[in-house]
């Protein structure tokens, strides 16, 4: 029986509600009436998210059968408590930490929260444009090689532009250091169930998967997967020594009155991803190949996808400089009612999932091919031949001097100013970041340079969404 059947059960019952939560599952409030029927608490039959031993145990049985893992851990907060309950399971207080700079702000709230010692590896770009590439395996171990006491390596794979990483490859090399890889595969929930292998099955130690960004569930839901069912000898030792703290860190950041809406979500995700994934993600892989075909012939936009990516991530990149990705994604927007996902300073980012049908994919088509010849109407200036929009790639490495760790500097008193020169070598006191997908360009306890100053201008000359500042003005210790 699922969450659901025993809600539904309960609720044709005649049982007395003296419990939370205060709606009652009535329709004291008619426009909510339908989710109200839905919500309840952690009463007799219902288990317990934070010890689970029933119905969501077996929910969590089901999401690391699929997924190959020896262990998964419901979240109903997001990717972002599961990252940060992964990497404190894993580190203690002063331990080094390999992550790439490009890193999502949730790792560098662990760090911060963990006062742990980040180690940062570099990252490229793709060619000709300002999307970075997941990290090399050579790269990682460098890294490895230089700090041997480091706890753990963290990649993001696939990346918000659905590049990913040679996983396996890097697995071997951290494995061989003694150390823990951590996948931030929050864009790969939909990876494992077709050609494309998931984190876990590539050998990472430990994989956080949103659900609800690629799979049919509802916002703030996913899930932290551990281990391999194959896992054997050292590896699984592995597992189950940090297992347990998995557990209590996933207690520490969600509440303790977690929503049974959103597990009733996953559930029903985990219910569609045993029946019917595996050919929904078959037929729009095909029609995702099918689209890209039939946009060859643009002249000023290039939706082309690089080997190995995921081919539901479609990067709208701009041939023209004259367009921006700003342009590109508002343009889609006010002209043609499509809503993209995000936009860089050269491309747009369109998002389809194993849901959408064909109509979806003739929709971008016809309006892409719209644009391009909007495009095609004015002079054009090549991108290749300028380096304005390059100039804004605020997601390339640079790392600035760190003083102290971010936790101290959360310690101290602040204040905030402009953004001009006066700004330069004075000691951020925030995380300024590009959202999405939230890396930072600075975080605390950094010195805030030259480098930095532009980055942040040009990011916001170029329409992009900076968080961090104060009404326009920059954190800084006193």
């Amino acid at each position: 029986m699922t969450l659901y059947d025993k809600l539904n059960e309960l609720n044709k019952s005649d049982m007395l509600p003296l419990h939370m939560p205060g709606h009652k599952r009535s329709n004291v409030i008619p426009e909510l009436a339908g989710i109200y029927g839905l919500d309840i608490t952690e009463i007799d039959g219902f288990d317990d998210l934070h010890e689970p031993d029933g119905i969501i145990a077996e929910i969590e049985h089901r999401a690391a059968k699929l997924y190959g893992a020896d262990r998964a851990w419901i979240s109903v907060n997001g990717s972002s408590a599961a990252l940060e309950a992964a990497i404190l399971a894993v580190c203690k207080a002063g331990d080094e930490i390999i992550i790439p700079r490009a890193s999502h702000k949730s790792i560098y709230h662990a760090i911060e929260i963990g006062r742990l010692k980040p180690v940062y590896i570099s990252t490229e770009m793709l060619r000709d444009t300002t999307i970075l590439l997941p990290p090399a395996k050579d790269t990682v171990r460098e890294a490895c090689e230089a700090h041997p006491d480091a706890k753990c390596v963290v990649i993001t794979s696939p990346t918000y532009e659905g590049l990913i990483a040679e996983i396996s490859g890097i697995a071997d090399t951290v494995h061989s250091f003694g150390k823990v890889l951590i996948a931030d595969s929050a864009h790969g929930a939909h990876l494992g169930f077709g050609e494309q292998s998931s984190a876990i099955q590539e050998g990472a130690d430990i994989s956080v998967v949103s659900l609800h960004k690629m799979l049919p569930a509802p916002t703030q839901t996913a899930l932290l997967l551990a281990g391999s069912q194959s896992s054997t000898g050292s590896d699984a030792e592995r597992i189950s020594d940090f297992s347990d703290h998995i557990s209590h860190y996933m207690q520490v950041f969600q509440s303790s009155s977690p929503s049974y809406i959103l597990m009733e979500g996953i559930e029903a995700c985990v219910g569609y991803m045993e029946d019917r994934l595996a050919e929904d993600l078959s037929e729009a892989v095909r029609s995702a190949a099918r689209f890209r075909e039939e946009l060859r012939g643009l002249k000023y936009l290039d939706v082309s996808t690089e080997n190995g990516a995921d081919p539901f991530k479609v990067v709208i990149r701009s041939l023209n400089s004259r367009f921006s990705g700003r342009d590109l994604y508002m343009g889609l927007l006010q002209d043609h009612h499509i809503q993209c996902e995000m936009y860089g300073a050269d491309y747009a980012l369109a998002m389809f999932s194993p849901v959408d049908c064909d109509a979806s994919f003739d929709r971008l088509r016809d309006a892409l091919i719209a644009l391009d010849e909007v495009m095609a109407q004015g002079p054009a200036v090549h991108a290749a031949e300028s380096a304005a929009v390059f100039r804004a790639g605020i997601y390339g490495l640079h790392i600035p001097e760190a003083v102290m760790m971010s936790a101290e500097a959360y310690e101290k008193a602040c204040e905030c100013l402009p953004l001009d020169e006066a700004l330069i070598g004075r000691i951020s006191a925030s995380y300024i970041c590009v959202y999405p997908p939230g890396i930072p360009v600075i975080i605390p306890g950094e010195v805030i340079d030259e480098e930095v100053c532009i980055r942040i201008k040009s990011g916001l000359e170029n329409g992009l969404h900076i968080t961090g500042l104060k009404n326009g003005l920059v954190p800084v210790l006193i």
